[in-house]
């Protein structure tokens, strides 16, 4: 093996920058120095990778400059230091890769492209205290070694071509981890069953990684306040081109976009297009950038266009999601990490079972870890780390129910006053969290997220600053049949979660199980998808 297998310089600085790159706050609000093969040096401001180059943003300009990562061979190094990488002796160096364990992981580009490779580093620096070493190869490919000092650990064949390759790769035996940025479909689980005769869905097989949402934006001076998911997506396909025809000024639209290569894009597709059918207008400017994208939209007063939640404020304003039922729901991490926003979606990871490579499964365990949280939020996707709604947002969602308790639910439904108080009473001393439990559809069973949770949960309730706080568990219901009905379900639902939570080791109270049947929906009880959000089981926490 040839010592620069191990060392390939660009390749390895393209994977060491990753950290730098993946938070703008930290790695692109100062300078950084880029020092290229020919002796020239470049500051930026702020610098993105893709496709094997890097883009930097320099002042003045109005478009990055694009470099291939052959050209840098060193970033933030002063002076620059472009020495050849030297030849290592015989004997010396990495062990051979055919002693290294191999494998891959392979599927989506929205967590491909940045997110799991950012998670196999930190991995890596906590397991071997090194970051590992990177071979790139063709678009949305590359090889990515772990060392452990002179020892190759493992060397990962990472492909990141979409969530389509991920169970093929698993059914092909030629990935140990398949990543998806949405469930798998029914023939990919059916392909999962007749090649490894495994459920897809299992809980030992799909595992939720993070949650990925995104927010329509405007001109903050916009008079409209909100929108449908019909009326944005028939906007972006071009059907709708005049403000004037959704409530505001007569005024042309004029639409902002990501490229077609961007994971924000490829969720805008998954939950607004592709269900009405549509496809984006060809007259949308296209960027690769979301500061350029925010800059654009923001300043524009006919602009609209849609973005990663991080971005939401900087110039701009959110457009808030109406629905056929009174229900409005805001961008807010809350409302994307508790699943009540409609522009929210899960990002997977799945396996056949316990992978059989051991870095493969020590892999998967860490990126569900409660060490890999921050790192999922410094990549701009939404963590599952617990978090409390804002209280001015609490107060106002409690006002609304208070105020309208049957809105979202039909005319034909009443609330007793009782359960109504007592709801009106918890709202004054009691922090509702982003745990909402919910459930396999058609099922009392819980999904997989929640058994995820559950664990996620019970570690936070047992730590010592946390002991001794109380906390409801709070079992809701859709509005078929009822309340009556509903509230005995909702109060089984609180129950279920209850016997979890004892199993590890959690005192639950049997004053801690309340239910409110159907009130306070969270989505429009006309489909099964809103039903199914609407049963649920809340966790408030003194």
């Amino acid at each position: 093996m040839t010592p620069n297998y191990f060392f390939v310089r660009a390749s390895v600085l393209a994977f060491a920058v990753y950290a730098m790159a993946l938070s703008p706050g930290a790695a692109q609000t100062a300078k950084t120095i880029f020092c290229f093969t020919d002796g020239t040096k470049v500051g930026a401001e702020r610098f993105e990778t893709k496709d094997g180059k890097f883009l930097l943003y320099v002042p003045g300009a109005a478009s990055p400059l694009e470099y291939p990562a052959t050209k840098v061979c060193s970033v933030n190094v002063d002076p620059c230091n472009c020495v050849p990488a030297p030849q290592l002796p015989p004997n010396s160096g990495p062990a051979p890769i055919s002693a290294a364990a191999q494998f891959g992981i392979h599927g989506s580009n929205t967590i491909g492209e940045r997110l799991m490779p950012s998670l196999i580093e930190a991995y890596a620096r906590k397991a071997y205290g090194a970051a590992p070493v990177t071979k790139l190869g063709k678009p949305e490919e590359m090889e990515i070694t772990l060392v452990n000092g002179s020892a190759a650990k493992a060397v990962i064949d990472f492909q990141s071509h979409g969530s389509g390759t991920a169970a093929k790769g698993l059914a092909e035996g030629k990935a140990q981890i398949g990543m998806a940025s949405r469930q798998l479909k029914q023939q990919e689980a059916d392909l999962l069953k007749q090649t490894l005769n495994i459920d897809a869905y299992a809980q030992e097989n799909e595992h939720v990684l993070a949650l990925d949402g995104l927010a329509v934006i405007v001109n903050p001076q916009n008079p409209v306040r909100k929108l449908t998911l019909e009326q944005i997506g028939r906007v972006f396909a071009g059907q709708i081109t005049n403000w004037r025809d959704v409530g505001g000024a007569d005024l042309p639209i004029v639409l902002y976009r990501r490229d077609d290569k961007s994971g924000t894009f490829d969720t805008f597709k998954s939950l607004v297009l592709d269900p009405l059918n549509l496809k984006i207008s060809p007259e949308a400017k296209k960027f690769e950038s979301s500061e350029l994208l925010v800059e654009g939209a923001g300043k524009d007063p006919g602009g609209i266009g849609f973005i990663a939640l991080p971005y939401v404020g900087k110039g701009n304003r959110a457009l808030d999601i109406d629905s056929a039922c009174g229900l409005t729901s805001s961008a807010t991490r809350f409302a994307v990490k508790s699943e009540e926003y409609p522009l929210a979606r899960r990002l997977f990871l799945y396996t056949a079972g316990t992978p059989s490579v051991a870095e493969a499964s020590n892999i998967l365990r860490f990126a569900l870890s409660d060490d890999a949280q921050p790192i999922i939020a410094d990549n701009e996707f939404v963590s599952l780390a617990i978090e409390f709604q804002p209280p001015q947002a609490q107060q106002d969602w409690a006002k609304s129910v208070q105020d309208k308790p049957t809105l979202g639910l039909g005319t034909d439904k009443t609330i007793p006053s009782t359960p109504l108080r007592g709801f009106a009473q918890a709202m004054t001393h009691m922090r509702r969290t982003t745990m909402e439990f919910r459930f396999r559809h058609a099922s009392a069973d819980l999904d997989n997220r929640a058994l995820q949770d559950i664990e996620r949960l019970a570690r936070y309730l047992t730590a010592p600053e946390n002991s001794r706080r109380k906390f409801l568990l709070v079992g809701f219901a859709d509005s078929d049949g009822g309340w009556a009905t509903n509230d005995d379900l909702a109060a089984r639902r609180a129950e279920s979660v209850a016997r979890l939570l004892v199993q590890q080791n959690v005192s639950v109270p049997r004053a801690n199980i309340k239910s409110l049947s159907y009130l306070a929906p969270v989505a429009c009880n006309d489909d099964d998808a809103g039903k199914a959000k609407n049963r649920r089981v809340e966790v408030w926490i003194e």
